[in-house]
């Protein structure tokens, strides 16, 4: 059995939302920046013991190795999933095969009104921020019309991925390699659909709900107090049958 899961503002929240006695899991330069309750940090080192725990998100190599989630995943999806870690350690036939299948080259993006901050994530894909996200979006698909590449927001940041790089795609190749069961996949933002589409069972807030047919819906703002709970028991579920 496999456990999918996005972690920003679905495993994981900001210093901004933090509460008394939340858990400090990121820091960068003694800031902290992400945390997760006492109680969502022990409920995963439970589903941890019981199934393959994957971390699967859209941060960078380096911005996934600065979390302690309290366990080690043996697998972990980074970069949007262009990216394997085993045991912590880059699978380097994983990223050739990533860079095989997609054999782009990531276009030129420059800062400007619409656009700040721009990142290239580990050469992959290109991320953004904006103030007015839907019009970089609206930017962007003009200047990236006829290429490979299309332009999503996730509230105020901005990504450029190339087509075929997502989150579905590499979870797809993940449980080929590991010949896993059963797959459950949770996630908060658009950037999740094609990993929760492909799930045998998928959990999101209700923001995703008309985007899938079949989901275990929580509400927007119990979400992510609920999730652990709720993967707890259908990890359990499982493995009794």
């Amino acid at each position: 059995m496999l456990f999918a899961s996005d972690l920003d503002n679905t495993l994981i929240h900001s210093y901004r939302v933090a509460e008394a006695g939340d858990i400090c899991v990121e820091t960068r330069d003694g800031k902290k920046l992400s945390f997760m309750s006492p109680k969502s940090r022990g409920i995963l080192k439970d589903i941890a013991a019981r199934c393959a725990f994957v971390p699967v998100t859209t941060r960078s190599l380096e911005q996934y190795r600065r979390l302690d989630l309290g366990v080690k995943p043996k697998y972990a999806l980074v970069a949007n999933g262009a990216l394997l870690l085993t045991d912590g350690e880059v699978d380097g036939l994983w990223a050739a095969e990533t860079r095989r299948g997609l054999n782009v080259t990531l276009p030129d993006v420059e800062p400007g009104e619409f656009l700040f901050d721009i990142r290239r994530v580990d050469d992959f894909f290109i991320f953004a921020k904006s103030k007015d996200p839907p019009r970089a979006v609206e930017y962007l698909k003009a200047v990236l019309k006829d290429s490979v590449f299309e332009a999503r927001s996730v509230h105020d940041k901005i990504y450029i991925l190339p087509a075929g790089l997502d989150k579905g795609v590499a979870v797809k190749r993940l449980r080929e390699r590991i010949s896993s069961g059963c797959v459950i996949c949770a996630g908060d933002s658009e950037l999740d659909l094609p990993m929760l589409e492909i799930a045998d069972m998928a959990i999101v807030p209700e923001t995703l709900a008309p985007w899938l047919e079949r989901a275990r819906v929580l509400p927007s703002k119990t979400f992510m107090s609920e999730l652990p709970g709720i993967i707890r028991e259908m990890v359990s579920r499982q493995s009794r049958i």
